[in-house]
């Protein structure tokens, strides 16, 4: 299956992260902010037949562990708050050489790209780190997991 150009990344707590991976399947995440940016990309990467994939950073100091499929994610109005959900489907871990979080890059403004595509401006990217993780980053996704296996052929 094909990936998405961007991917999301966020940091979840070691218990956090082990609830998410009970019993090898990989479940929700909730978070107390709204994600409709995550929203969209998510109902603009599957418009394309694409998937569009989470990296979980954990630890001290923070490092990418695993990535998962993302199924859903739903943006909740409650009283005067929002709430996301998140919900996961297969997983994997993290290809060794990107578990740095400055393996990865952030996702350049659109028209960054529009600029280096058309007018041949130098590529230059912003590496993640810690402070890009709440409550989520947008990060072009790294080679690894470009391309994932169709389940439906394993």
């Amino acid at each position: 299956m094909e990936v998405e150009d961007c991917c999301l990344a966020f940091a979840v707590d070691a218990t956090a992260l082990e609830r998410l991976l009970a019993d090898g399947e990989i479940g929700a995440y909730r978070d107390a902010n709204p994600w409709f940016v995550a929203a969209e990309r998510l109902e603009a990467a599957r418009s394309r037949g694409r998937v569009l994939v989470a990296l979980l950073a954990s630890g001290t100091p923070l490092r990418l562990s695993r990535w998962a499929e993302i199924l859903d994610i739903e943006v909740h109005a409650l009283a005067s708050t929002r709430e996301t959900r998140v919900r996961f489907g297969r997983a994997g871990a993290v290809n060794p050489l990107f578990e740095t979080l400055d393996s990865v890059t952030l996702l350049p403004a659109e028209h960054r790209l529009e600029r280096e595509r058309r007018e041949g401006l130098r590529t230059r990217r912003q590496h993640l780190d810690p402070s890009e993780l709440s409550p989520y980053a947008l990060c072009e996704t790294p080679p690894f997991l470009r391309t994932l296996p169709d389940p439906a052929k394993t």
